[in-house]
């Protein structure tokens, strides 16, 4: 009687909160049978998503709560009953009762039936394996892998572990783990097509596209009816820019599944972008996959563009009707809203971004706060900017709060941090258009310390964890960064505007014009000149990052157009306009916002201003107050030899005459410069970390970023954030790259290696944007360094070391080099000297008067962010 209650209150909340008992679509069966019992959950991006964890995380704290108020279905109760069903001994039997309350749903009874099991046989691999598959379900992820280890320290190629091993620690974010963890399962069954998709999947999120669709491939090859995997084929190719091949993969998933929205979304967003109808690509995919299903042409569907799209989503709504399918239906009308919109960016006519306000209306019949929550935000979200751009103001402030009220229901009822921080930016645009709100109305100030309060909320999130309580400076106290002579340019980029802000001491802030639809010139919108920008600036690099790899000299055009490409974004950013506001300034203090923390933007500017960044005004006056007088105390981190990195050619040149520079400097290089060992150093009082070495940016989970040690070792962000480095004043990370290398574009916050030392106190951080060539990166860090014990501050000496490796011949090089040998010390170090006779010699070598670095590229990467 009481499990028959308990079952009934399961229902009651499963029905109640609309939760789905299905997990991953590729998960393993509980018990090693050939059943597999789990199907697939769509995810709200376009692909099939993993898990229905955080609300099965949600179910699980109402059940606690319910069951916290009835005594007798207490955690004993439940425990006496499960002796009641098996009086035994018989590990086997706790086993097969495991099996069955898995079956209908029971995961905490799965667990302590497991566990019954296991406390009689320890190293019965079964039930550490469905342990693992019950906590998965549960939300606790990473009990969940430590039941898997268990299973596969005993049974190491049971392939099923290894694959639901990788889901999990996919779910966590480790996505280079989730793939080894999935070609384990592959090496033991290499048919194993869910282990295929799993690692396709994988591939995919960490922009490995190529990578992704071989191993869709492989699964479809095995299993060609697979929907799942001919959708996620058809959206990496797609982002390969591969149309027409992604359209006919869409085509192969509706083929099987008509009523798929997402794939009819998929479909209609790359026949929007496809110039012309291809037919060759139905062809080719059906000989590459004899075995798939053919599909039916439908003529309807071969126009491309803006009609083409309209049509497709019209196709999909006739198999997703209003009644029966009210999610696609929504989905599918936010997206016909949404190709309205691009054509009216396209066109600049006001009447199809009235197409676009309609259909978003219709959207939101189906998708409404109580049924479908976040996908009623995402339209919100559209709804809004198409709102600004008509100057519908008034309506697009009382939808903004609307939805940042139900943003923070959802906030508030989720009680997993995970999910906070996935929904905070997710939807974090409201906050951003709030910003575009206050301007409109001319409420500048208002303006200002909203988009501040943003961007602090978003690198303490990134840096820490979700909080719902971020402080964050008001005017007046952003004034306290500024003098007679120094100014602010902040820029903020919503969805809807890209926004200067000009500050100055005790004045009003202004704001460059940004202009709207309706208004003249609207094709020549800043914002939507800078995404192409973005888009262009982000392909060339990548192309040019491989190049490198391969050794190659075809894919220079990023390095070759970088003027041009300078040109273009001083232009957008009307760079002539903010210098005419600033007479009497001498100094800036740069504030990107977004994708612009990835650009040299002091090189935009004149010579004659001294230019700092910070990531944000509030972490500015941090560094308040505090003595900047440099200690001359240098702790040195020198050419670890990481794995998987190339010898930086200069590096030791660089770091050995820097060190000469000062007094008892702690030297860490090659198998020293371990994680501990600097961790150690750094909470020492040391007033400056010299760093040269390679540091990488993980896009995916900013905090995995890190500093490239000895070996495998890595110092990340997630361990900076915890090193107390408050006596430390400069740090300076030679040849990291810090800027993004993929494809992707940051839609919060950018937070890197720099954000994290400065969140501790530190003064200065000098850093690169990219990998400079190791000759010039050791001449302009000689060069600062030098300036720096002249007296200098560390802006003007950075500065200036910049205008002189811009301007020095090799005749000034060389002079440079005979300068800094002569000057050393009869006690320095003779490989030292050694080296730099060596460099001299080369630059003898060379033509006196060419000037070899006048190329931004080889300067223009150096920053330096920090005290005012």
């Amino acid at each position: 009687m009481l499990r028959r209650f308990w079952r009934s209150i399961q229902r009651f909340f499963r029905r109640l909160l609309g939760i789905s008992r299905r997990t991953p679509p590729q998960t393993s069966p509980p018990t090693g049978t050939q059943q597999n019992s789990f199907s697939p959950v769509e995810a709200k991006g376009g692909k099939l998503q993993r898990t229905d964890i955080e609300y099965e995380v949600i179910f699980n704290e109402l059940l606690g709560r319910l069951l916290a108020q009835l005594p007798q279905l207490d955690d004993v109760a439940l425990g006496e009953e499960i002796e009641a069903d098996v009086k035994t001994d018989d590990a086997e039997a706790w086993f097969e009762q495991s099996n069955q309350q898995y079956k209908r749903g029971d995961f905490w009874d799965a667990v302590a039936s497991c566990d019954k099991a296991l406390a009689i046989q320890p190293d019965f691999h079964l039930a550490w394996y469905n342990r693992g598959n019950s906590l998965y379900n549960l939300g606790r992820l990473e009990e969940a892998i430590a039941s898997y280890d268990k299973a596969l320290a005993i049974q190491p190629d049971k392939h099923e572990a290894w694959n639901n091993r990788g889901i999990a620690l996919g779910n966590l974010g480790r996505l280079e783990e989730e793939i080894a963890s999935l070609d384990k399962a592959l090496a033991i069954q290499p048919d194993d097509h869910k282990a295929w998709y799993n690692r396709g999947f994988a591939l995919d999120d960490l922009g490995r596209l190529e990578e992704a669709i071989a191993s869709y491939d492989k699964a479809l090859a095995i299993q060609p009816d697979k929907h799942e995997a001919w959708n996620n084929r058809g959206i990496a190719l797609d982002d390969l820019g591969r149309l027409e091949e992604a359209i006919a993969s869409y085509d192969k998933a509706l083929a099987i599944q008509p009523d798929h929205h997402k794939a009819w979304i998929g479909r209609g967003i790359a026949v929007g972008k496809s110039p012309h109808y291809n037919p060759q690509a139905a062809i080719i995919i059906q000989m590459q996959f004899p075995k798939s299903s053919a599909v039916i042409p439908n003529p309807t569907l071969n126009q491309r563009g803006y009609q083409g799209a309209l049509l497709c989503y019209q196709e999909g709504l006739k198999h997703c009707p209003q009644e029966t399918h009210p999610e696609g239906w929504g989905e599918l009308h936010h997206a016909i809203g949404y190709a309205h919109y691009i054509q009216g960016k396209i066109s600049a006519s006001q009447s199809y971004w009235k197409k676009a306000v309609t259909s978003y209306h219709q959207a939101l019949k189906t998708l409404t706060p109580d049924t479908f929550p976040e996908l009623h935000l995402q339209v919100l979200q559209d709804l809004i900017k198409a709102l600004l751009g008509l100057r519908r103001t008034p309506e697009a402030e009382q939808l903004k709060r609307d939805g940042t009220d139900l943003l923070r229901r959802l906030l508030a009822e989720s009680k997993s941090p995970g999910k906070k921080e996935q929904l905070a930016f997710k939807f974090v645009s409201f906050q951003q258009i709030t910003v575009d709100i206050a301007i409109q109305r001319g409420q500048i100030i208002e303006a200002l310390e909203t988009a501040e309060a943003g961007k602090n909320a978003c690198l303490s999130w990134l840096l820490y964890a979700y909080s719902d309580e971020i402080a964050s400076p008001n005017y007046a106290e952003i004034q306290q960064l500024l003098q007679p002579t120094t100014a602010i340019v902040y820029w903020h980029l919503s969805p809807a505007a890209l926004t200067t802000f000009i500050i100055k001491h005790g004045e009003t802030p202004q704001t460059l014009e940004t202009r709207f639809l309706g208004e003249t010139g609207f094709l020549e919108q800043r914002l939507d000149k800078f995404e192409k920008w973005v888009k262009d600036w982000n392909q060339q690099y990548a192309d040019y990052g491989k190049g490198k790899e391969s050794e190659t000299e075809t894919t220079s055009d990023w390095r070759d157009n970088l003027p041009e490409k300078l040109r273009q974004l001083k232009e957008i950013l009307d760079i002539p306009k903010i210098e005419s506001t600033l007479t009497g300034i001498t100094h800036l203090i740069l504030i990107p916002h977004r994708d612009l923390h990835r650009f040299p933007l002091h090189s935009l500017f004149a010579d004659k201003f001294t230019i700092t960044y910070l990531p944000s005004a509030k972490i500015g006056l941090i560094a308040q107050g505090k003595n900047t007088q440099n200690q001359g105390k240098l702790l040195s981190v020198e050419h670890p030899n990481s794995e998987g990195f190339e010898d930086l050619a200069y590096a030791e040149i660089q770091s050995t005459a820097i060190s000469q520079l000062f007094e008892n400097p702690q030297r860490l290089s090659d198998n020293a410069a371990t994680v501990q060992a600097i961790k150690t150093a750094l909470a020492s009082p040391y007033s400056i970390f010299h760093f040269t070495g390679h540091g990488t940016y993980n896009f995916f989970n900013p905090k995995k970023s890190y500093l490239a040690l000895s070996g495998n070792d890595k110092l990340t962000i997630e361990e900076i954030v915890q090193i107390p480095l408050h006596p430390c004043q400069l740090i300076c990370l030679v040849a990291c790259e810090t800027a993004i290398t993929g494809n992707q574009s940051i839609t919060t916050e950018y937070v890197g290696l720099v954000s994290a030392f400065l969140s501790r106190g530190v003064t200065y951080v000098v850093s690169t944007l990219w990998t400079v060539e190791s000759e010039a990166s050791a001449l302009i860090m000689m060069k600062f360094y030098h300036l720096l014990r002249q007296g200098e501050a560390e802006p003007v000496a950075l500065k200036n070391a910049q205008k002189w490796l811009r301007e020095a011949t090799w005749g000034d090089i060389q002079s440079f080099y005979a300068q800094t040998l002569a000057s050393l010390p009869a006690d320095a170090d003779n490989n030292l000297g050694l080296l730099l006779e060596d460099a001299l010699n080369r630059a003898n070598t060379m033509e006196t008067d060419h000037q070899p670095f006048t190329h931004p590229y080889h300067w223009a990467a150096f920053t330096i962010t920090g005290h005012a």
